[in-house]
């Protein structure tokens, strides 16, 4: 990523925007020079020394970094920001709404699956809180890319309120039961989903 393309408002696409001259070799660096841009562009440190709850790969961080600067928001905003840190069942107001959670499995589904722009988009739509809709394009997405869903994720999605009968979410899932179902005969007790 180029200095002087650290910017808000940085005209393109976040996946062009974390590209910019990064490879493995310049990491460090990198996610040194978008540490010392956040700084600069939120008044504080990114790391709070008594905070020891971020848990991320070197990749990841730099990815959350680089996301907060490309779209002007701290890092508290980051949508798989409290991913790695459970809430504290203490307070209910801690506890993250179940579509906001399912949503993040999906997306870190879709992060493993190196489809950084469609995990960003559901990042996006978990921000406004349109969980109906983030299941319909997890679900797509997933379809598309030929990703073998686990049947946990499945039955999650299909038992979520957010999952509506005859959406798309509804439908690939239980497409994807079915075949798993299939493949799986003799191999395990049949299941039927059903929603009323």
């Amino acid at each position: 990523m180029k200095t002087q393309g650290l910017d808000v408002f940085y005209d393109g696409n976040f996946e062009q925007f974390l590209a910019e001259d990064h490879d493995a070799a310049t990491l460090k660096q990198d996610t040194d020079d978008a540490l010392v841009t956040y700084c600069g562009m939120f008044h504080g440190p990114f790391f709070n020394i008594e905070d020891t709850s971020i848990n991320v790969s070197d990749e990841e961080l730099y990815r959350w970094v680089s996301w907060c600067i490309f779209y002007g928001r701290s890092k508290d905003e980051y949508p798989l920001a409290n991913r790695e840190t459970a809430a504290s069942t203490d307070d209910p107001e801690d506890l993250d709404d179940p579509g906001d959670l399912l949503l993040a499995d999906f997306a870190q589904i879709l992060e493993e699956a190196k489809a950084y722009q469609d995990a960003d988009i559901l990042d996006n739509i978990a921000i406004i809180s349109e969980f109906a809709i983030g299941l319909n394009f997890a679900m797509l997405a997933c379809q598309d890319l030929d990703i073998t869903l686990p049947t946990q994720l499945l039955h999650a999605t299909l038992d979520s309120p957010y999952c509506e009968i005859g959406s798309y979410a509804y439908e690939i899932a239980n497409d994807m039961l079915d075949k798993r179902k299939t493949t799986n005969a003799g191999h395990e007790p049949s299941e039927t989903v059903v929603r009323g």
